[in-house]
């Protein structure tokens, strides 16, 4: 009993401290780093490796938490995160595939749309400069990233947790 509640927590718990881990060195440093979308690498992992079972609510949830976080236009994360879970749940034939290259290319073609509209938002609404190259290195390092989280969600998904 213990053990499946752990399981079913898991999910939840590695998320929360995915947003903490990739927030926490912005408050300690007063210098702009650069830092991987740890959080979106997670988050998409989990939702293409479990679409049924992981709830709207807390992708709402998370993402609320994840843009509040990050100063960002509050709902945004959970918007994509919303669209991508309704496709991967009507077993929509573009974002779904057994091929890992195509599960890479999908998460390279969200992360990359997530971004720009992050950074497009940041520019109109607060006027505020894009720095391409900063958010050239994160993308790339997010990118080279993922196949290792979604191999390690993989095999968590194999000892049964669930995003129930």
């Amino acid at each position: 009993m213990i053990t499946s509640f752990f399981l079913k927590i898991f999910p939840y718990f590695l998320l929360v401290s995915f947003i903490f881990f990739e927030f926490a060195p912005g408050y300690f440093s007063e210098k702009e780093i650069i830092k991987p979308f740890f959080t979106f690498i997670v988050l998409y992992a989990l939702v293409n490796n479990n679409a049924e079972k992981f709830r709207p609510f807390w992708i709402l949830l998370f993402g609320i938490l994840y843009d509040f976080l990050d100063g960002q236009v509050v709902g945004i994360t959970s918007l994509f995160f919303l669209i991508i879970l309704h496709f991967l749940r009507r077993k929509h034939s573009t974002i779904i595939s057994v091929d890992f290259k195509n599960i890479w290319v999908n998460f390279v073609g969200m992360l990359t749309a997530y971004v720009f509209v992050n950074q497009l938002t940041h520019f109109i609404f607060f006027d505020e400069t894009i720095e391409i190259k900063r958010i050239l290195l994160s993308l790339l390092i997010s990118i080279i990233m993922f196949p290792l989280f979604n191999s390690l969600i993989k095999k968590f998904n194999k000892f049964g947790f669930s995003g129930e």
